[in-house]
């Protein structure tokens, strides 16, 4: 009975051995793992300064890679300003092809821009003709939101060209 068992341990030992991967560079292979493949970090880096401002970047090898700069602007009190980042951003579609993503986000929000991004139309010459005819219509582009009026702020006043406004705000000149 036990040159049973040690036979038994033998083969156990010679199965385990066996089962055991054959390579030395056992960690750095790639894996698929549940369908998916292992992605592999190839480089990485995150700094920051003490105001807050920083870099950071990273690169797999499946093609993606990130990089991005961020850097933060005062406020006039404590506790506040904001932040502007910069950077762009590379992977490989489901189609095979590399797309590359440049941006800014800021105080104008995110403005990607790509060779495979939809780009706007381009003006229509009527527009400007429009522009010029109608300036009222455009208030909102000369950053006007509203007026006061009667010691009460008005919105969506038409800011130039209407004569009603115009004389009333006349007569209200000291």
């Amino acid at each position: 009975m036990l040159s049973a068992m040690r036979l038994f341990a033998v083969a156990l030992l010679v199965a385990s051995a066996a089962a055991a991967p054959q390579s030395s560079d056992f960690i750095s292979q790639s894996f698929i793992i549940n369908g998916q493949p292992k992605i592999r970090t190839l480089n990485q880096k995150f700094d920051q300064d003490l105001s807050g401002n920083y870099e950071y970047a990273y690169e797999l090898d499946n093609g993606q890679r990130v990089e991005q700069v961020g850097r933060v602007q005062p406020g006039p009190e404590p506790e506040t300003g904001s932040i502007s980042q910069q950077g762009s951003y590379q992977f490989v579609g489901d189609d095979g092809n590399t797309y590359e993503v440049s941006y800014v986000a800021d105080e104008n929000g995110f403005q990607p821009q790509g060779a495979h991004l939809p780009q706007p139309p381009a003006q229509i010459p009527e527009y400007e003709q429009l522009r010029r005819d109608y300036p009222q219509l455009f208030w909102a582009e000369s950053g006007g939101a509203g007026i006061v009026f009667d010691d009460r702020l008005r919105f969506n006043l038409p800011q130039v060209g209407d004569p009603l406004l115009d004389a009333r705000l006349e007569d209200r000149v000291v």
